[in-house]
């Protein structure tokens, strides 16, 4: 009986696990759980643990998780039970370091197709809910994400584009720029369609960082951006009533804000629970008020600044990853955090389509942490992972290539 190649075997996981992530919630789980499962099964896992911690990217990413279970050694017995439920999200942060060491070369490019293709599937779906052609579940036409919160949707899509935008840019073939064309059109159709403001903002922004960074012709490149973010806005605002209603909530919520000391909005929730959290990071500055009892603090808090506010009194997050770390973890854990992000801003590769890729994840994840906490969501978490794990096994690659050429 011939012998299953388990590294082989990883590889065909991760390519899957790209496909169903933007299709299912609990892929980012069981994908996980398998393989990490497997990982500890393969006969080179001492070398591969061994390439793992010598990875400065890698390492950061297991200091990160590390650190926040270290936090409940701390925590009162009858919190644990809640705090390792609590950081299991974090968990999904390990494929990242797995890939680094399993994944082939042609793996990361198929990985990037079955991420791609899974994103294109739920677009079909989001516009079928759309024109009414069926229905899925409490998914709204006005609000047509049908797997996953808008905020993630919108960074999927966010991603997705940009990734499409570069390789029609360059060298692939005119079949394959079609397709990604179609792709193209049809993320930001839905991009504008569905109210996530967040990753219309961040993948704007995010166009006009891979174009000053990328291209050689900077100042053509940025008025090219411009020209282009104007015309998508003003299609956007002119076509899509989602787009255009959520450009006028902001208004409304800011005036609500100012006149009428009105927190109970998207916008005013997102103030309300910034300045309720001033009050913990000053009494815990170091290192938190601990996971459990962050956000019971923040309602206590609630309570005393807005009594007559419904949602504020029931916060149960701070729709901003930095504040989240801060107000849980202190100082220490947002150092642990952007230690981390910085780390895999400085992962080496020398092929110019991963390295826009990476600008591209790093761009879009700094902007939209400050509107949600992307790393405690399981699917914007298992995005992170999955493009974290492709970029550390294009690095590695790419110096084996290097290493290769040199000995010839």
């Amino acid at each position: 009986m011939r012998k299953i190649d388990i590294t082989t075997f990883l590889n065909y996981i991760f390519i899957l696990y790209a496909f169903v992530l933007p299709l299912s919630r609990a892929s980012v789980a069981i994908a996980s759980v398998l393989i990490v499962v497997l990982f500890a099964s393969t006969k080179d896992i001492r070398s591969y643990t061994k390439q793992i911690l010598s990875n400065r990217a890698s390492l950061s990413i297991l200091l990160f998780i590390l650190y926040y279970y270290t936090m409940l050694l701390f925590a009162p017995m009858d919190q644990l039970k809640d705090g390792v439920r609590y950081l299991l999200p974090f968990l999904y942060l390990l494929p990242a370091t797995i890939a680094s060491v399993v994944l082939y070369r042609d793996t990361i490019y198929k990985m990037t197709i079955a991420l791609l293709l899974g994103i294109f599937i739920s677009e079909i779906v989001s516009y079928g809910i759309y024109f009414g052609l069926w229905e899925k579940g409490k998914v709204l036409v006005i609000d047509p994400s049908p797997f996953m919160h808008h905020i993630q949707y919108s960074t999927f899509l966010a991603f997705g584009i940009i990734v499409a935008l570069y390789r029609i840019l360059h060298t692939y073939p005119i079949a394959h720029k079609v397709l990604y064309g179609i792709f193209l059109l049809s993320s930001i159709g839905t991009l504008f369609l569905i109210k996530g403001r967040t990753g219309q903002v961040a993948f704007i922004v995010t166009l006009f960082v891979v174009a000053f960074v990328s291209f050689e012709k900077r100042i053509k490149a940025t008025l090219i951006s411009i020209l282009l973010s104007v015309g998508l806005l003003f299609v956007a605002y002119h076509l899509s009533d989602t787009f255009k209603e959520r450009i006028a909530m902001a208004q409304s919520d800011i005036i609500n804000m100012q006149e009428h000391n009105n927190y109970g909005t998207s916008l005013g929730y997102r103030v309300g629970v910034t300045i309720l959290s001033l009050k913990s990071i000053e009494r815990y500055p170091i290192f938190g008020t601990g996971v459990v009892d962050a956000m019971p603090s923040i309602q206590a808090q609630a309570n005393i600044r807005f009594p007559d506010d419904y949602w504020l009194k029931r916060a149960n997050h701070l729709q901003n990853q930095y504040l989240q770390v801060v107000v849980e973890a202190g100082l220490v854990g947002l150092s642990f955090l952007l230690y981390m992000l910085y780390q895999i801003s400085q992962i080496t590769i020398i092929s110019t389509e991963y390295r826009t890729m990476k600008i591209t994840l790093m761009s879009i994840y700094i902007l939209t942490m400050l509107s949600d906490i992307q790393l405690h969501v399981q699917f914007t978490i298992g995005l992170f992972a999955i493009v974290v794990g492709m970029l550390l096994a294009q690095s590695r690659v790419d110096q084996e290539s290097m290493t290769k050429g040199r000995d010839e």
